[in-house]
């Protein structure tokens, strides 16, 4: 029901929102997701009955729409070869519905590098954007992504955690961040660590540095991160 109630309030803020620029009397959603649930936790078999349950208590229960309809469209930005979410298709299929269905506002995509192309081109026809997934700290650029609303986490509030923590310790001088990058899909600890640095870089002033890998398994690689943390101390402990 909480998923029901927010997407509810997602879509009235939508409708709010065309009624201001004086839309039509249809009302077009596009819902752009994966279709991965097991990957995903905003992909369309997740996501897309609550936005219709979500409709009907708009419609039904609580008479919202004002005489108009809700058309609600949905795609997926998934490679279907691959199963992973694809950027290509994502703008494609931006472009296509912007041509073709004129819709009044997206839902989705919720994948970073898809959310990132289809959320310029949002920007640029002044078109609202509602994701549950674009954790980056890059959307925080609110001059790039004009019309873009996160209704989910964002690293940004990890790197708040990470400065009360340094706060509350008294850590004030240096920090390092070892993270295992998977440059695959949407590169979930690249992303996750990339709002803890700029956060402690340039809220706490803190001197920062930054070690992934890339594989688990390689002694090699272990042995290079030992050696930086190390040193890391080393320098940590002469300042």
């Amino acid at each position: 029901m909480g998923c029901r109630s927010a997407l509810g309030c997602c879509l009235f803020a939508a409708l709010s929102c065309c009624l201001l620029r004086g839309c039509r009397s249809n009302i077009t959603v596009a819902v752009m997701l994966p279709d991965d649930h097991q990957k995903y936790p905003w992909a369309l078999p997740r996501v897309f009955p609550a936005i219709l349950m979500a409709h009907e208590d708009l419609a039904g229960k609580h008479k919202l729409l004002l005489g108009r309809t809700i058309r609600i469209l949905n795609y997926s930005t998934e490679d279907p070869a691959a199963r992973t979410c694809a950027v290509s298709r994502a703008q494609v299929l931006a472009v296509d519905a912007k041509l073709y269905v004129r819709p009044d506002v997206f839902f989705g995509p919720g994948c970073v590098y898809p959310l990132a192309s289809v959320a310029r081109f949002a920007s640029h026809w002044k078109l609202p954007l509602i994701t549950a997934g674009g954790p980056a700290h890059g959307f925080d650029d609110r001059v790039e992504y004009r019309t873009i609303v996160r209704s989910g986490p964002t690293t940004t509030k990890m790197g708040d955690f990470a400065n009360a923590l340094h706060t509350h310790f008294n850590w004030t001088s240096r920090a390092a961040v070892v993270f295992y990058d998977l440059r695959q899909d949407d590169r979930p600890h690249y992303f996750l660590t990339e709002g803890i640095f700029f956060n402690l870089d340039r809220e706490m002033n803190v001197t920062i540095e930054a070690r992934p890998y890339t594989d688990e398994t390689d002694y090699k690689e272990w042995s290079q991160t030992g050696s930086f943390l190390q040193h890391f101390y080393e320098i940590s402990f002469k300042t």
